[in-house]
């Protein structure tokens, strides 16, 4: 069992010490914490209770049976096992029948009064590729080459021409993966696919197929570079990382456990720091300015206001410093927050066309660092930047405030 001891910043310097590139996970109160450190700067959270009911995941794959149709929102209720319910919507041109079994895969977390979502389209991802049912064809991440993009559709497509009913879809992490590992994987998810539903033919209802990766197994899968360690302080969470990646050697060999009764972990990264920031509603500038960052019932809203002039800047060049810092900002907070929907983004007004396109071009440009989608939609007349994001899991203030 490898151990990693560290002390102080001066102690890590001299050891040559790196703090960019790593994972830490860890627990706080009753939720389990998976940050992304870049720059010793915390660029990306991840959180979920620890005690989920039934130990139900999102991406988890189950055989389960419909309860009853509600026709006035086309919508069906199922149990995925006795006593756990779910919500589906319908799919156009689909007959959905009371005590139908179907294959569903978890899409959205229960929250309050709302259920578990599913959906009957599920699929299986791995780092590079995502083999789905209901569809077919082979997309490919827009944010690749487009000769690469053109060059791994046609090489797939064929692949997947005596496939019946499975799509494909090419990931962003497929730009840096050679053609055998991208094939190796493509090996293995098909097969995965092909086993899962000769299983769910034989096998009765309340089965579950396929079981995701724990949340923080799945935060690392999805990064877009390999981090240079994944650490831990807590042993079992470092015993189920090893179990996930165990036929992973890259992976496998950087995940440590921490031990330092004199520096706990939270310390060393200034975590709890982090925490607090992610759930504060001021945000500060490094040019002074804020960022004021709100919730409706519809959208979050981030407001941006300029702070003191310091630097002796033009107003129009302090505008554009501001915004440029402030969308720069505003796409690390939605990663850290993991907000989703809809993100407006209230700019200070610019009068330049040529400084508002390029604060759109930074915006689109910190938004494709993002594991999740997010999609930069328009500006409107009054300078509101619109933008969407996925949902995946509850936003981090969510799980802090349930896990309390």
């Amino acid at each position: 069992m490898r151990q990693i001891r560290q002390g102080t910043n001066c102690r890590r310097q001299e050891q040559g010490y790196k703090v960019n590139d790593r994972v830490v996970v860890t627990r706080h109160n009753n939720a389990i914490l998976s940050f992304l450190i870049k720059e010793d700067r915390v660029f990306d959270i991840l959180g979920y209770r620890a005690d989920e009911k039934n130990d139900i995941r999102t991406g988890d794959i189950f055989k389960a049976k419909v309860i009853n149709i509600q026709k006035n929102i086309n919508a069906a209720f199922l149990f995925l096992i006795p006593g756990v319910k779910a919500f589906m919507d319908i799919p156009e041109k689909e007959d959905i029948r009371p005590e139908q079994e179907l294959i569903v895969q978890v899409v959205k977390d229960s929250y309050g009064e709302k259920e578990i979502a599913v959906t009957p389209n599920y699929s299986l991802s791995g780092r590079y590729l995502a083999i789905s049912s209901g569809r077919k064809g082979v997309g490919v991440s827009k944010k690749l080459p487009e000769e690469r993009r053109r060059e791994l559709r046609e090489k797939y497509l064929s692949k997947m021409e005596t496939t019946k009913d499975l799509g494909l879809v090419i990931r962003t992490n497929a730009g840096n993966a050679s053609d055998t590992e991208i094939e190796d994987e493509f090996d293995a998810l098909y097969g995965k696919i092909r086993d899962l539903k000769r299983r769910a033919e034989y096998s009765v209802p309340y089965i579950r197929l396929y079981s995701e990766l724990r949340p923080e197994s799945g935060f690392i899968r999805d990064l877009r570079e390999l981090p240079e360690k994944i650490v831990t302080d807590d042993p079992e969470i470092y015993e189920a990382l090893r179990e996930d990646f165990r036929k992973d050697e890259e992976l496998y060999g950087r995940i440590s456990l921490y031990k330092d009764d004199m520096l706990p972990l939270k310390k060393l990264y200034r975590l709890e720091a982090a925490i607090d920031e992610a759930q504060k509603r001021t945000v500060y500038l490094k040019s002074s300015g804020t960022l004021i960052i709100d919730r409706t019932e519809a959208c979050h809203v981030m407001d941006v206001n300029s702070g003191k002039n310091t630097d002796k800047l033009s107003k129009k060049e302090l505008v554009l410093h501001t915004n440029l810092e402030a969308v720069t900002e505003a796409a690390r907070q939605m990663r850290i927050r993991n907000l989703s929907g809809m993100i407006l983004i209230d700019l200070i007004n610019m009068t330049d066309i040529k400084d508002r396109k390029k604060v759109i071009e930074t915006l689109r440009d910190e938004l494709k660092k993002d594991r999740l989608k997010a999609e930069f939609i328009d500006i409107t007349g009054l300078g509101i930047a619109e933008i969407t994001r996925e949902k995946k899991m509850m936003s981090l203030c969510d799980i802090l405030r349930n896990c309390n």
